[in-house]
């Protein structure tokens, strides 16, 4: 079976240039191809990968495609390229064979597999993520130990460090671009589902996950930047329309987004500015405003 990594890129050139050189250093060499999706790419992370002679096929895109375009085009291209299995790192990710091991050993077991996903471990908190084990929308849920494995059935998880099957993909069901940045994982993984593709979390492939959690008096929180609080909530909306589209799962959304202002209101700084973004990402989610905004763009 034919395996490629897919590294996603976005002015991250010091960052994927490390995932490349821990990919080269190990030991084992397990893929069939090696890909860089770059957005607006400086031309730093080509040169570096030409000068060291390494057989990586890079793309760059000359606009921001966003992590959903960016993990639309990584599954895309390698399954186009021949392509069985996509194992997907971020530019914030650390290549671990041992955990791609795990996951692969556990993929060729299962018959219409839609994607195996390692077990997360956000290390800014020291705990375990079975989010992806609810198919509701609901808070993240974090353990502190380590569940038994050797599977746990999923309806999504994060896409970084996930090895995705490319059967599906081939099929014409990719990852929706239009989300731009956040929950387009949880969009696809509820797609995949709804087409019979099996997901499951493999506990013997820990990963350590950086995500951006800290610690507060009120509990775990997610610790982004102003501007994801717009897509935060705008594309948990536009998911829910588009893949399941129920009363209840609405009604979940309803509660994150209170949720969300009670973490403005009490925690978040740039608390005006937050809950401008928050009611904006609200009605856009609700009129199917698609890709990214002007209201909520990143700082650079």
């Amino acid at each position: 079976m034919s395996v490629w990594l897919a590294i996603s890129a976005c002015r991250n050139d010091k960052e994927v240039l490390r995932i490349l050189e821990q990919v080269h250093a190990s030991a084992e060499q397990p893929f069939a191809r090696i890909l860089v999706v770059d957005s607006q790419g400086s031309g730093n992370l080509d040169t570096g990968i030409q000068s060291r002679n390494w057989n990586v096929l890079y793309r760059s895109y000359p606009y921001n495609l966003g992590s959903g375009a960016n993990l639309h085009e990584r599954l895309r291209i390698a399954a186009e390229g021949g392509a069985d299995f996509v194992y997907t790192l971020n530019h914030d990710a650390s290549f671990d064979y041992r955990a791609f091991a795990h996951l692969f050993e556990a993929a060729k077991k299962i018959e219409n597999l839609g994607a195996a996903y390692p077990l997360g471990h956000i290390s800014t908190v020291g705990l375990y993520n079975l989010t992806g084990t609810r198919e509701l929308p609901l808070p993240a849920k974090l353990v502190s130990s380590p569940p038994r494995g050797p599977l746990l059935d999923a309806f999504w998880s994060s896409c970084n460090g996930a090895l995705y099957s490319t059967a599906p993909v081939k099929r014409g069901i990719v990852p929706w671009d239009a989300m731009w940045m956040g929950w387009e994982d949880l969009e696809y993984g509820w797609r995949l589902r709804s087409q019979g593709y099996r997901q499951v979390i493999v506990c013997d492939a820990v990963f350590q996950d950086e995500y951006e959690y800290v610690s507060t008096r009120f509990g775990n929180l997610v610790d982004k930047p102003a501007w994801r609080t717009y897509y935060h909530i705008r594309n948990l909306i536009l998911a829910v329309r588009r893949t399941r589209n129920r009363p209840l799962f609405y009604l979940v959304t309803m509660g994150r987004f209170l949720q969300e202002c009670a973490a403005i209101l009490l925690v978040r700084p740039e608390k005006w500015r937050r809950f401008r973004l928050l009611w904006s990402g609200a009605l856009d989610g609700l009129r199917g405003v698609e890709g990214q905004h002007s209201v909520a763009a990143p700082s650079l």
